[in-house]
C-alpha cells in the first residue's frame, strides 16, 4: 500500500472517531497537528516521517474528556485498525506510544521517548496556544458551560486554564523548533491575557493600562 493511500485510510479513521468532539478538538485539530509536527520533523532532521504523520492524526483517539467511561480501550482500538492495514508492530507500538503518553493531564515527564513522540507532543501543545489556542479554549469551555472567567476562582472558569496550563506550554517545549514557535505563540497569550482583565476592570482602575 502507497503512502497517499496509507494516510487516506489514517484520515477516515481518525475523522469518524473525533465526531463527538467539540470543534477545538475534532478533525481539523488532527489536520493542523500534522502540519506543524511535520515542519518541525523537517526542520529539525530527524524522526520517522510516516510514524509523525500517523501519530498526529490519532494522538487523541480516545481522549478521555469526550470518553468519561472509557467505555473504548484506544490502544486496542488503535492497534487493531493499524494492524488490520498491514503496519509493522513497532510502528503501531510507538503510534500507541504517543497516544497514551502525550497529553498535559497525565502531569508526568517521561525519561525515555522518542523523537517523534517529541514533535507529535510539540505539535499539540503549540495548537494549544496562540490564536488558534485562545479559540479552542473558549470553544471548549462553552462546550462544558464553564464560565468566561469567575474572579474568586470558585468556579472552572476559561480564563484559569491559561494560568493552570496554556501559559505554562511554552517551557515545556521538547525541540528547539518547538520552542522558538512557541515564543512568538506565547506572546500572544499574555496580550490577550492582559487586555482581558484591563476591560473586565474597565472603570475601576481607569482606563487601559
Amino acid at each position: 500500500m502507497n503512502r497517499e493511500v496509507l494516510i487516506s485510510k489514517v484520515e477516515e479513521f481518525a475523522a469518524r472517531n473525533m465526531e463527538q468532539h467539540d470543534g477545538g478538538h475534532d478533525w481539523w485539530h488532527l489536520h493542523r497537528v500534522r502540519n506543524i509536527a511535520l515542519y518541525i520533523n523537517k526542520k529539525e532532521g530527524y524522526g520517522d516521517s510516516l510514524i509523525i504523520e500517523i501519530s498526529s492524526l490519532l494522538h487523541d483517539i480516545g481522549d478521555s474528556k469526550f470518553n468519561k467511561d472509557h467505555l473504548t480501550d484506544a490502544p486496542a482500538t488503535i492497534g487493531s485498525f493499524l494492524s488490520s492495514i498491514r503496519l509493522d508492530k513497532k510502528l503501531i507500538d510507538e503510534v500507541i506510544f504517543i497516544n497514551r503518553n502525550i497529553s498535559f493531564s497525565k502531569g508526568v515527564r517521561l525519561k525515555v521517548v522518542s523523537q517523534e513522540f517529541m514533535i507529535v507532543q510539540d505539535a499539540d501543545r503549540l495548537d494549544a496556544i496562540g490564536a488558534i489556542g485562545i479559540a479552542r479554549a473558549f470553544n471548549y469551555g462553552g462546550f462544558r458551560n464553564n464560565r468566561i472567567f469567575d474572579p474568586e476562582g470558585k468556579n472552572p472558569s476559561t480564563i484559569a486554564h491559561f494560568n493552570e496550563k496554556l501559559l505554562l506550554l511554552k517551557d515545556l517545549m521538547n525541540t528547539q523548533t518547538g520552542r522558538k514557535l512557541a515564543e512568538d505563540r506565547h506572546k500572544f497569550l499574555e496580550l490577550f491575557v492582559s487586555r482581558f482583565l484591563n476591560e473586565w476592570e474597565f472603570g475601576k482602575n481607569g482606563e487601559y493600562k
